[in-house]
C-alpha cells in the first residue's frame, strides 16, 4: 500500500459517514407538514463501562507500520520518531492538496497567449514602404525637399482613408550624414526632417504618398549618408510591468532607406548576429528600428540619433558607477563630474555603458568578441585606444567600489562583483597613477614602439575574449579539454561510475541526482545532505557529490574509489544504502517501492588555468536503475523543454558569471538540476522554489535578490534594488517564451511529469503592502508560471493580485503552509505524483 491509499480510505468514509447522516436527519409526512412529538419515552438502563480510547494522533500514519512516516526527526526528545513528533496541522494540509487543474482554462496560455503576442514582432510585415523619389530644389538660401514613397499592405496599395499620410501609428524619416574620412556619422547641421503626419505631407490616392519639406541644407550634396525612413503600426501589449519608457514593439515595422553618396563604403565593427544572439532575430534596438535594412550598411537606422552630432544625454550611467552615493541620493553633478562624464551620442558609447554600467549584462564586458566577432583587430586597434572608448566601459575614479588607501583591492562600501574596475584603481595597481588622467590622449604613449610608444597597446590589455570562456587564441576551454561517462553498472545497492578525461588536471565532481515518479525533476537531489553522523558538515562525499581522492577529494561513507583510479581515467562507486536520508525514505525502498525508476549521473570538471577555474562541460547521462540501460534524451535532446544554446546565446557560457564561474553547464539544464528541485525553498528569491524553472523565471522578470536584507537606510542599495525591478527581458518582454523554451512547452506543465514543490516565504520588507506569507507548498504551474508573475506582482507592490493568484492556486490546485518543514512537501509529492502511478 502506497502512503496515498490510507489517507484516500479516510477521506472516503467520512464522506459516506456524512453522507448517511444527512441522509438520516428526518423524514416529512404524506402532507409536507412534521409529526406531531411523540411521548417521551422511559429511562433507559445504565450501560457498562465504556472501554479505553486510543490515543489521538497528530499526523497521519498512511502506510500503517505504527510509526508516522511523515515525521522527520524526533522533535520531542523521547527517542523514537513517532507520531509524538508530529505537527498537528500536517494531515490537514495533505489532506487539502489536489492536482492543479490550470490547463482546464489556460491550456493554451503559453503558446496561443504570450508567444503568439509575440510572434506579431517577428512574423513577416505585410505592411510595406518604398521610396521612390528623393530629390532636392535650391529655393534661394533654402531647399525644398520632395520624398517621394509608396505604402502596400498584403500587396496592395495602402490608400490612407483620410487622405493624408498613412494612418498608421508612427511614421518618421531622418537625414543622417557620413563623413567617409573621419568614419563619423552626424545630423545635419540644419537638423531632422519631419514626421509624415506634418501637414506638408500627402496622399496621392493610389497608395503612393508625396512630402515635401524646406530645409537650410542640400542633403543631396553630402559625400556619404542616408535618408532612413520607418513606419510603424500595431502597438502590442507586452503588459510587461517592468518595461521601459524606451521600449516599444509593433506588429508591422516598415523601414526603408535612400542612400546618399558614399554611405556604401561604411562597414560596421559590430555584427548584427550579436545582437540578435541575445535580443532575438529580427533585431530592432527598443523594438521598433530596424538594424538591418536593405540598401544601406547595418545600423544605419541606428546612427540617426546615435552619432557624433551631439552630447550623449545618459551621463547618470557614469555617476551611477563613479560616485554611488551621489547618483543615489539626487546629489547634481558638479562641474567637474559634467566634464568628466561627456560623451559623444554614439552607439558604442550608449551601447556600452548601458550594457557595463545599467544593464545586468550577463557576460563580461572584456567579451569583446560578443559583438564583434571576426572584427576584432579593428576594434582593438591602437586609434581606438582613447579616453572615451576607456570611459564607455569603466568607471573612472569609483568612488566608494574600493578604498583609495588600500591601493589594490576592490572592497569599497559600493563594489560589485563583474563590473569593469575604476580607471583610478588599474592606475593604482599599475602604480601610474601619477601621470594618468581621462583627458589625455592615451596614443601619446601607447603606441608601437617603432613610432615612440613606451606602454602597452590595447591589444595587451583586452584581447577580446573572456579569460574565464576562452584561451588567448580565442578557442573555448571547453572544446579543449572535455569529459566522458564511459560505463555504469548497477549491482544490487552499489552503482558504478567510469569517467575519464583528456586533461589529466582535470578535477572532477561526480554528481548522482535520483528522479521521482518518472518526472523530470529530482526527489533525491545529489545536493541532499546525508544524516550519517559520520558525514558532518556539508561536503561533497556527505551527499551523492563526490570528488575523486586520486583528484584531491576526501574519503567518505557513501563514496569508494577504485585502486586502479588515476587522474584522468576514475572509477568510483557509490552505495544507495550507506546514504540516511532525513526526507525521504531511504534510495534502496525508493527504489522498491517505484518511486524511483531512474538515476541522473553527471561529471563536472573544475580545471585551474594560470589560478583562474575556465569554465568547461559536464558530461551527463540517464541510467534506468531497473534495466541496467542508458536512457536516451530523458527530457534532454529530442525531449528537452529548454534549448541551452539559446541560454548560451546570451550568457556565451552559463555560470561563467555566477555560481563563482564554475560553469557547470552541460548539454541540457539537468546538471542545473541537481541543487535546484523543487524540495526546496528559493534560498535568495521570496516566494519562489529553488527548482529550476521558478528560479529562472523570477530572476528573468528581475525579481532582485534577498529583498529583506536590502538595508532601506541605505540610499544605494534601495536605488540599485529599484533599478534592477525595472528591467526587463532582453527579447524585450518575457512573453517570448521561445527565447529558452523548445517550441511545443510553452503551456502549464503536465502534471503527470512535474513534482509539486515549496514556495520560499515573503521576505521582512518594511512599508510594503504586501504582508506575511508563509513558506507554502504548490503545484508545478503555481510554481511554474508564479515564477513570472509573482515577480511582478512584488515588482509592483501589488497585494491584492498576489493574494487573489496565490487564493486562485489554493482553489484550484494546490497552496498549503508547510508548517512542518519536509513532512508536508513530501508528503504532497507522495500524494500528489502517487495518483498517477
Amino acid at each position: 500500500m502506497n502512503r496515498f491509499d490510507g489517507l484516500a480510505r479516510w477521506a472516503w468514509s467520512v464522506l459516506v459517514v456524512c453522507t448517511l447522516a444527512f441522509a438520516l436527519g428526518g423524514c416529512e409526512g404524506d402532507d409536507g407538514n412534521d409529526g406531531a412529538a411523540g411521548a417521551a419515552g422511559a429511562a433507559g438502563a445504565p450501560g457498562t463501562d465504556g472501554t479505553d480510547g486510543t490515543d489521538g494522533q497528530a499526523c497521519w500514519d498512511l502506510n500503517g507500520n505504527g510509526l508516522a512516516d511523515l515525521a522527520t526527526e524526533d522533535i520531542n526528545g523521547d527517542g523514537v520518531v513517532d507520531v509524538a513528533d508530529c505537527g498537528a496541522g500536517t494531515a490537514d494540509a495533505i489532506a487539502a492538496a489536489k492536482i492543479e487543474s490550470c490547463a482546464t482554462c489556460h491550456d493554451d496560455v503559453g503558446t496561443a497567449g504570450h508567444q503568439a503576442e509575440y510572434n506579431k514582432y517577428t512574423d513577416a510585415n505585410t505592411l510595406a514602404v518604398e521610396i521612390t523619389s528623393f530629390t532636392s530644389v535650391v529655393n534661394g538660401a533654402d531647399f525644398d525637399v520632395t520624398l517621394q514613397f509608396d505604402v502596400t499592405q498584403d500587396g496592395a496599395p495602402y490608400i490612407d482613408p483620410v487622405g493624408m499620410a498613412p494612418s498608421v501609428e508612427s511614421q518618421s524619416y531622418y537625414i543622417v550624414e557620413y563623413d567617409d574620412a573621419a568614419g563619423e556619422w552626424y545630423n545635419p547641421a540644419g537638423g531632422f526632417a519631419a514626421s509624415l503626419s506634418s501637414a506638408n505631407a500627402s496622399s496621392n490616392g493610389d497608395g503612393s504618398y508625396t512630402l515635401v519639406q524646406t530645409l537650410s541644407y542640400d542633403p543631396l550634396a553630402f559625400t556619404g549618408g542616408a535618408l532612413v525612413m520607418k513606419l510603424l503600426d500595431g502597438e502590442l501589449n507586452i503588459e510587461d510591468s517592468q518595461a521601459g519608457k524606451r521600449i516599444h514593439m509593433y506588429a508591422e515595422t516598415a523601414p526603408d532607406s535612400f542612400d546618399i553618396g558614399n554611405v556604401g563604403n561604411y562597414e560596421s565593427v559590430a555584427n548584427v548576429q550579436g545582437c540578435i544572439d541575445c535580443h532575438g532575430a529580427p533585431y530592432r534596438k527598443h523594438g521598433q528600428y530596424d538594424a538591418t535594412v536593405a540598401g544601406v550598411p547595418d545600423f544605419t537606422h541606428c546612427k540617426a540619433c546615435h552619432n557624433n552630432s551631439s552630447s550623449g544625454g545618459h551621463q547618470e550611467w557614469q555617476h551611477m558607477v563613479d560616485n554611488p552615493l551621489a547618483w543615489a541620493t539626487g546629489v547634481a553633478l558638479t562641474p567637474e563630474e559634467e566634464t568628466l562624464y561627456a560623451y559623444d551620442r554614439t552607439l558604442v558609447n550608449d551601447v556600452h555603458m548601458s550594457h557595463a554600467m545599467e544593464f545586468p549584462y550577463p557576460q563580461s564586458m572584456a567579451s569583446c568578441t560578443t559583438c564583434h566577432e571576426g572584427k576584432l583587430v579593428d576594434v582593438l586597434d591602437d586609434s581606438n585606444f582613447t579616453a572615451q572608448t576607456c570611459k564607455s566601459c569603466h568607471p573612472v575614479r569609483g568612488i566608494d567600489a574600493w578604498p583609495e588607501d588600500a591601493g589594490t583591492t576592490l572592497e569599497g562600501a559600493y563594489a560589485q562583483p563583474h563590473r569593469a574596475p575604476p580607471l583610478e584603481y588599474l592606475w593604482t595597481v599599475l602604480n601610474v597613477q601619477g601621470f594618468h588622467d581621462p583627458t589625455q590622449d592615451c596614443t601619446i604613449c601607447h603606441k608601437p614602439a617603432v613610432d615612440g610608444g613606451v606602454a602597452p597597446l590595447f591589444a595587451d590589455y583586452h584581447n577580446g575574449y573572456d579569460a574565464t570562456i576562452y584561451d588567448a587564441a580565442g578557442q573555448r576551454y571547453a572544446d579543449l579539454n572535455t569529459v566522458s561517462i564511459d560505463n555504469v553498472s548497477l549491482a544490487g545497492n552499489l552503482l558504478t561510475i567510469n569517467f575519464s578525461a583528456n586533461n589529466a588536471a582535470i578535477v572532477p565532481e561526480v554528481l548522482v541526482s535520483l528522479y521521482g515518479w518518472d518526472s523530470k525533476q529530482f526527489i533525491v537531489g545529489s545536493h541532499e545532505r546525508d544524516g550519517n553522523a559520520a558525514c558532518s558538515g556539508f561536503r561533497p562525499g556527505c551527499q551523492m557529490e563526490y570528488v575523486p581522492e586520486s583528484s584531491g577529494g576526501s574519503a567518505t561513507p557513501v563514496w569508494t574509489e577504485d585502486s586502479a583510479s588515476v587522474p584522468g581515467d576514475w572509477m568510483v562507486t557509490v552505495d544507495f544504502a550507506a546514504l540516511q536520508l532525513s526526507k525521504t525514505d531511504d534510495i534502496p525502498t525508493l527504489i522498491a517501492n517505484g518511486d524511483v525508476t531512474m538515476a541522473e549521473i553527471n561529471i563536472a570538471p573544475e580545471l585551474d588555468v594560470g589560478g583562474t577555474d575556465v569554465v568547461l562541460t559536464a558530461a551527463e547521462m540517464t541510467f534506468d536503475l531497473g534495466g541496467s540501460v542508458v536512457v536516451a534524451d530523458y527530457f534532454k535532446g529530442a525531449n528537452a523543454t529548454v534549448d541551452i544554446t539559446k541560454c548560451n546565446a546570451c550568457h556565451d557560457a552559463l555560470a561563467s558569471s555566477f555560481h563563482a564561474g564554475s560553469g557547470r553547464g552541460g548539454d541540457s539544464i539537468v546538471v542545473c538540476k541537481n541543487c535546484h528541485t523543487t524540495t526546496f525553498p528559493g534560498s535568495h528569491l521570496e516566494m519562489a522554489s529553488r527548482s529550476i524553472d521558478s528560479y529562472v523565471h523570477a530572476i528573468h522578470s528581475f525579481q532582485p535578490f534577498d529583498l529583506g536584507d536590502v538595508d532601506v537606510a541605505d540610499p544605494v542599495e534601495v536605488a540599485r534594488t529599484e533599478m534592477h525591478t525595472g528591467h526587463t527581458f532582453p527579447n524585450f518582454t518575457i512573453k517570448n517564451c521561445e527565447g529558452c523554451h523548445v517550441a511545443g512547452t510553452f503551456n502549464v506543465p503536465d502534471q503527470a511529469k512535474s513534482m509539486p514543490g515549496v514556495l520560499s516565504a515573503s521576505d521582512d520588507v518594511p512599508d510594503r503592502n504586501v504582508g506575511t506569507v508563509a513558506e507554502t507548498v504548490t503545484g508545478p504551474a503555481s510554481r511554474a508560471c508564479g515564477g513570472c508573475h509573482r515577480a511582478d506582482m512584488l515588482a509592483e507592490d501589488a497585494a491584492g493580485d498576489l493574494a487573489s493568484f496565490n487564493a486562485h492556486t489554493e482553489a484550484f490546485g494546490t497552496f498549503v503552509e508547510n508548517d512542518d518543514e519536509d513532512s508536508v512537501v513530501f508528503g504532497v509529492i507522495d500524494k500528489i505524483m502517487s495518483m498517477f502511478e
